[in-house]
């Protein structure tokens, strides 16, 4: 047993999540504060065909923005993608409204450096994923506010995927007034949400064109409120992109125009599409055809826009009331109709593998971590240069840690959602700088029995879990100091 922690109960959940993830044991050791560790995190140099392949996918980025925002909006936006930035992208976040303190906590941990540094580093830049239904686990159709939560989406968008979905109407008050709640606000919380949805009444959505784009813009205007008043103007925007788009022109692109690369074989070579069928068979992060999880290469998209699963058959990616051919004529045209997307391994296939992104993970380090493993050894038989490259893209942080924490009415310590930021007045200069104080590692305690329940689930057997003699309260207990 490794010796993480001097509390027993601690170091015991820790080394039995390494036990399935051993991915995380350097992240239960690291004495970096919060500024070395995001700092460290995003000074990527990609091998020099890697930065050259990422030149299309940065002009795209930067044209999406462009789009979504107006002239007047950009003059007050520092993204600093220029022809030379290695592309460093979260993998993690789903594209929401701010509100879950984990999620919430990827944009803040990875770019913790910026937070408070916007005149010397810029602002936030934060990949989304639209690959995700409106009743995601950590949404749920909705936000909370001091413990009670609130829908923005009626029951019947809960399986639409936020990718290709049309505008929105995020009148929240009024939401909330006819799904007979508003009543369940006290005086203070009616008058803040008031002012909330004020807010995002005001902002210009004729820039947008799906609710995407729609999200974009609401955290981008809703984000500075995270900080309190007298450091908003020294305090980073956010720029939260679903970049599902932005990855499918490049995948376009990639099929179009470079026929002898590993991504074009792997779809449209039989060999090779057999060899990658076969290696990546069962593999989290790809597809499970005993457990009908996952999916071949692609998820289509029906009508209500809800996701359907792929299984190639033949030369035909098949799903229920829906076929496609695995040829690159046909597979653009649905690409282009956004009719399917991408699965997770051909995403990051693409993006990781091929174009040398480096991924922002959470627990996801695990099977990132895995899947490259199987990748490299892949490539290092079918093509060897490729499998080189990839071994140069750095995997070298976790950041699905909550440092977005306060006390309730009872002065017990919590993990705070965005609206409870925001109602509280935002993070104080002092709170930001005490966190930084921190060793990296006392950060991993308070999510240990998530950690530990993620881990078993997806590495372990049911019959092997082990309950432990600790609240989740115990394990907040090392930040109660943040609040003396």
């Amino acid at each position: 047993m490794k010796n993480f922690y001097e509390n027993k109960k601690t170091n015991e959940i820790a080394n039995e999540v390494v036990k399935y993830m051993p991915t995380l044991s350097e992240y239960y050791e690291s004495t970096e504060s919060l500024l070395e560790y995001s700092k460290r995190i995003n000074e990527y140099k990609p091998d020099k065909v890697h930065l050259e392949r990422q030149s299309r996918f940065r002009k795209t980025l930067r044209e999406k923005i462009d789009r979504i925002f107006s002239k007047e909006e950009r003059k007050n936006i520092d993204l600093r993608i220029g022809d030379n930035w290695g592309v460093v992208g979260g993998i993690v976040e789903h594209h929401g409204i701010l509100d879950h303190p984990l999620l919430l906590s990827v944009s803040l941990v990875s770019n913790f450096y910026k937070l408070l540094g916007k005149k010397k580093y810029g602002d936030v830049l934060v990949f989304a994923t639209g690959n995700i239904p409106l009743n995601e686990p950590f949404r749920r159709r909705g936000f909370m506010l001091n413990g009670k939560k609130f829908n923005l989406y009626p029951k019947l968008y809960k399986n639409k995927v936020v990718y290709g979905l049309g505008k929105y109407d995020f009148d929240i008050k009024q939401k909330i007034i006819e799904a007979h709640e508003w009543h369940l606000l006290s005086q203070e919380e009616q008058v803040f949400l008031a002012k909330i949805n004020d807010i995002v009444k005001s902002i210009d959505f004729s820039t947008c064109e799906t609710i995407g784009d729609q999200i974009t813009k609401i955290n981008y205007y809703l984000w500075p409120y995270l900080f309190e008043e007298k450091i908003r103007a020294q305090s980073a925007n956010l720029i939260s992109i679903e970049y599902d788009d932005v990855v499918i022109d490049y995948l376009i692109n990639v099929i179009s125009n470079e026929q002898n690369n590993h991504i074009y074989k792997m779809l449209f070579d039989k060999n090779f599409q057999d060899i990658i069928l076969n290696e990546f068979e069962g593999k989290q992060g790809a597809w499970d055809k005993e457990s009908d999880i996952g999916t071949h290469f692609f998820w289509a998209l029906d009508n209500k826009n809800e996701r359907i699963r792929l299984v190639l058959k033949d030369d035909t990616l098949v799903g229920e009331n829906f076929k496609v051919q695995l040829s690159p004529e046909a597979i653009i045209e649905k690409l282009k109709e956004r009719k399917i997307l991408p699965g997770m391994l051909l995403k990051f296939s693409l993006i990781v593998f091929y174009m040398g992104m480096k991924p922002l993970m959470g627990f996801s380090l695990e099977y990132m971590t895995r899947l490259k493993a199987k990748m490299i050894e892949v490539l290092e038989k079918h093509f060897p240069e490729e499998a080189e490259r990839s071994k140069s893209i750095p995997y070298d942080n976790m950041n699905l840690i909550s440092i977005c924490k306060g006390k309730d009415d009872k002065g017990n310590l919590k993990d705070l959602h965005a609206f409870d930021i925001f109602y509280k007045g935002g993070f104080t200069e002092t709170y930001l700088k005490n966190l930084n104080k921190i060793p990296f590692k006392e950060f991993m305690v308070p999510a240990l029995l998530f950690a530990y329940n993620y881990a078993i689930s997806k590495y372990g057997k049911p019959e092997d879990k082990k309950t432990f003699d600790v609240s989740e309260d115990e394990l907040q207990k090392p930040f109660y100091k943040l609040f003396k």
